[in-house]
């Protein structure tokens, strides 16, 4: 007896079982894409939704860019404000003193954080007198006259390098924290020989060789002069660009050049104490501003001994825990 093979029944003439299966696996793959892409959808819409009803809590401006993510930081007044989320009035009033605060110390350009975004009044208004008026008024002490006079020296035709730093040397003298640190950067620009390359200037030139022949160590100069405003103007001026700069110029120079500019520093200090104490004035104030934004401590900055310390006193100053700002080079300061 022979045996046959029944073929399989069909829905379909000529349907066999290997094309029915290959038919179900592509209508399971189809129904499965369109699974996720409902799932995708209702996610996004979703989404929309939620943030519509809690949307983020505002946040201090970052400044981020897609090239370049700054950490979160106070830059502005607007920013100020809402850290602080206090009374107008009262921020106002400790903004103005702060600011003032600032000015008897040379700092007369912009201050945005505090609310300044240009000069202020005062170098408008010294900018447009004469240099004859000038030179009598920083003679009679004034600070602003001979910081004028100092950049005067610089941007006029007959650019002298020993002039700017003497007048920046005598507004120092006068109690501007801000000529301390500027005579730092004048001096590593002068000590920079690369810069030679874009000077055409052979008057100029001559002046730039004579000075670096007169003092060899000059960028030991620079540190020990932004040293020098540290210890002068304290946590208040220690902000997180001039913790970089003294770190620079610190690891340029060396562990021993770097004692030798915090010594160099500390006789500065003294030297400009005493020409203020032979003109009548106090020597140095060591009341803080009210209200200011820097480093979280001043060991950050100050690259020198620990019996080295700044004038000013921050006793009494709290930090102020800001929501939002999480920046390790940065705090809030309120002082009372």
């Amino acid at each position: 007896m022979r045996c046959y093979a029944r073929p399989l029944a069909s829905n379909k003439p000529g349907f066999t079982l290997k094309q029915k299966v290959k038919t179900f696996n592509r209508t399971n793959v189809s129904i499965l894409l369109a699974t996720l892409l409902l799932g995708i959808l209702l996610y996004v819409v979703l989404s929309l939704v939620a943030q519509s009803i809690d949307p983020e809590p505002f946040t201090l401006d970052t400044g981020d860019t897609p090239d370049n993510v700054v950490p979160p930081a106070i830059r502005t007044r607007t920013d100020l404000e809402l850290a602080l989320g206090g009374n107008v009035a009262e921020l106002n009033t400790l903004l103005a003193a702060s600011i003032d605060w600032y000015e008897q110390r040379g700092y007369l350009g912009p201050l945005p954080v505090l609310g300044r975004i240009d000069d202020s009044t005062l170098l408008n208004v010294y900018a447009a007198i004469p240099a004859g008026d000038l030179l009598t008024l920083a003679g009679n002490g004034d600070i602003a006259a001979a910081q004028a006079l100092a950049e005067l020296s610089m941007s006029s035709d007959n650019k002298s390098p020993p002039e700017a730093i003497e007048w920046y040397r005598q507004a120092a003298s006068y109690g501007s924290v801000y000529a301390m640190f500027r005579l730092s950067e004048l001096l590593q620009i002068f000590a920079n020989r690369q810069l030679d390359v874009f000077n055409s200037d052979p008057v100029y030139s001559a002046r730039l060789t004579e000075l670096r022949n007169n003092n060899p160590l000059i960028e030991r100069d620079a540190l020990a002069w932004a040293i020098t405003g540290l210890l002068a103007g304290g946590l208040p001026v220690a902000q997180p660009e001039l913790a970089q700069n003294i770190k620079k110029l610190s690891t340029a120079l060396g562990e021993y050049d770097t004692v030798r500019a915090c010594d160099k520093a500390s006789r500065l200090l003294l030297d400009l104490a005493a020409e203020r104490r032979s003109r009548g004035r106090l020597v140095f104030s060591t009341e803080p501003p009210p209200l200011f934004v820097s480093a979280p401590r001043i060991s950050d900055v100050l690259p020198c001994e620990t019996s080295l310390q700044p004038i000013i006193d921050t006793s009494m100053c709290r930090a102020i825990s800001v929501p939002g700002l999480i920046n390790p080079n940065q705090t809030l300061w309120r002082c009372d």
